[in-house]
């Protein structure tokens, strides 16, 4: 049953459909990894309680074995290219992706760099793909460790530890979603899963439906959907029922779905599963990077069948060499140590080679005083006031991080006018009523909720005027609701600076061309509006303007050229607000 066909041919389908969603074809395809966490979880516990002679010492060589060599080699190639590729002003970051990922870290590394709101926006990491394979890493420490300790009462262990462990994904998505999806804890359940049915040897005549729920859920769920929690049940549930029903399926012509996952090309698929899923992302993230745009889909589908062609190869002279050879193990692991070592040497030098930015790029206090709201929760925080705090005339500041680029403009027009300064801001929650969607640590229940409390300290405040700002770069079908808002206030629209889609600080490190196109204007139905684009821009907008830097990151404009445009914005305030 652990060498079956079935079982490679589902790590075929499971990598297949990371590969589509990764590439932008499929919306689900990314629970392709729990398809693999159901499999590692069978997999490892079946080793574990079928060996008689079982050892930790032989246990953790064969991980090593199996593992290290392919993800030591991607990682090295990895570095190789961004070396030469990236702009130097990126290499402290990937210097911490580098580090993490050698040493199994990265899920907890990007958990914590994701769930921090003043990385959005920034580009993605050519390592993020190494945070699945840190969850399984852990799960080896562990695991073995727990089913020996508790030899006598492994089935209610694992029963305790996947229920706890569902139970607090469910918790930790309502209070910490990005922890949630990326933390052993919150994940374990879909492991545990596969380990009770190696435990319980549960089987089952149930392919089909199996493979169905898989494919329906790669259809169904995208990036706003829960996860992992309650939906994850349907993928790993269907895994479940495709490895159950090994060596307990009719074999006749009613059961065609299992002969796909028995063809000869799902098996060869399923062999290079590990090295495909290694290799693909950094294939798919470097190449824009050198080429300053985003892929085709044709060349995106060239890059996956190179990527199979060089997971091949990886397959047959790394993994599967180094994973039967029977001798000179000491010797192996010495190498793979060296390895990590070497690997984190070059992070070293990849973070003392990075370009510093000669500009600031401080954002507005608001943001380490907590004034600014990053995803989480939605009570007003007291105390944001700003401004002249003894004011007996008030504004408040009201939108996204793009209203809150021109907190520190408005916050000097309030001091020498003497108005106190409300702020009301949070991460992706426009003040405008724009259409909105659960994306990843992003959930538009809170943002809902924070408008709504927004709304009504407004209304029992009465500031003379709302300062709204707010992202306009939507994607094309949600541009007709940015026309303008009926508030029951007096209000300031300013209309969004333009949009680099590459971090500015970073591209100016390679001493590229960094300026931006000219955006395209909405037509907003508001009367008072105060559009910073002519200042910005001439026949395109520069990184630099007046010898400031423009620009913070992919979005945002720097403090310094907020109080650059204060004149410019508080001539606006100045004929808005009555004397």
């Amino acid at each position: 049953m652990l060498r079956s066909k079935e079982i490679q041919g589902l790590r075929a389908l499971a990598v297949t459909l990371v590969l589509l969603f990764h590439a932008g074809w499929l919306p689900g395809g990314y629970i392709g990894v729990d398809v693999f966490y159901v499999i590692s979880g069978f997999l490892i516990t079946s080793i574990i309680i079928n060996d008689g002679d079982f050892s930790f010492k032989k246990f953790y060589l064969r991980r090593a074995k199996r593992l290290l060599p392919a993800a030591f080699l991607v990682l090295a190639a990895t570095s190789l290219a961004y070396w030469f590729i990236a702009p130097s002003g990126a290499r402290a970051d990937f210097a911490k992706e580098l580090l993490a990922g050698t040493w199994y870290l990265s899920n907890y590394f990007f958990a914590y760099w994701a769930n921090d709101y003043q990385n959005l926006g920034a580009e993605p990491s050519p390592l993020v793909h190494f945070w699945s394979l840190a969850v399984e890493e852990q799960f080896y420490i562990f695991w073995p460790l727990l089913l020996m300790l508790f030899t006598r009462r492994r089935k209610q262990l694992v029963i305790i530890v996947t229920l706890a462990s569902f139970f607090f994904s469910i918790y930790l998505i309502s209070v910490a979603p990005i922890f949630a999806f990326y933390s052993l804890p919150s994940r374990a359940f879909e492991l545990g899963l596969g380990a009770l049915i190696a435990l319980y040897r549960i089987r089952a005549k149930l392919m089909n439906l199996g493979i169905v729920s898989i494919l329906a859920s790669a259809l169904i769920f995208d990036e706003s959907t829960k996860f992992p929690g309650i939906p994850a049940l349907f993928p790993i549930l269907g895994a479940a029922m495709v490895i159950c029903s090994i060596h307990n399926q009719a074999h006749n012509e009613k059961f065609k779905l299992e002969t796909i996952l028995n063809s000869k090309i799902a098996q060869t698929i399923g062999n290079w599963s590990y090295s495909i899923y290694l290799w693909h992302w950094p294939l798919l993230v470097i190449p824009p990077i050198y080429l300053k745009r985003d892929l085709g889909d044709k060349e995106k589908l060239f890059i996956i069948i190179f990527c199979i062609a060089i997971a091949a190869l990886t397959y047959k002279f790394i993994e599967n060499p180094l994973r039967k050879m029977q001798s000179r193990d000491k010797t192996l692991l010495v190498s793979l140590v060296a390895s990590a070592l070497l690997l984190s040497g070059t992070a070293f030098a990849f973070d003392k080679t990075a370009t510093k930015s000669e500009y600031s790029l401080a954002k507005p206090i608001i943001y380490n005083n907590g004034c600014h709201q990053g995803y989480e929760g939605y009570v007003i925080k007291e105390g944001c006031v700003f401004g002249d705090t003894q004011g007996n005339r008030s504004i408040a500041l009201f939108g996204d991080s793009h209203a809150a680029q021109w907190f520190p403009a408005l916050d000097i027009w309030a001091k020498r006018n003497k108005f106190k300064l409300y702020v009301y801001t949070k991460s992706s929650c426009p003040a405008l009523s724009l259409p909105l969607k659960d994306s990843g640590g992003f959930k538009a229940e809170n943002c809902l909720k924070f408008k709504a409390n927004a709304l009504e300290e407004i209304a029992t405040i009465k500031p003379e005027l709302v300062v709204v700002g707010n992202f306009e770069h939507y994607k094309v079908g949600v541009t007709e609701y940015l026309r303008g808002e009926n508030f029951s206030f007096d209000y300031l629209l300013i209309r969004d600076t333009p949009y680099p889609n590459r971090d500015i600080p970073i591209c100016l490190t390679s001493e590229e061309d960094c300026d931006t196109r000219i955006p395209d204007r909405i037509p907003y139905k508001a009367k008072n509006i105060f559009d910073p684009t002519p200042y910005l821009c001439t026949d395109k907008c520069p990184a630099v303007v007046d010898s400031l830097l423009a620009y913070r990151d992919r979005t945002h404009i720097t403090v310094d050229m907020a109080l650059h445009l204060e004149p410019r914005l508080s001539e606006k305030l100045d004929s808005l607000v009555a004397r």
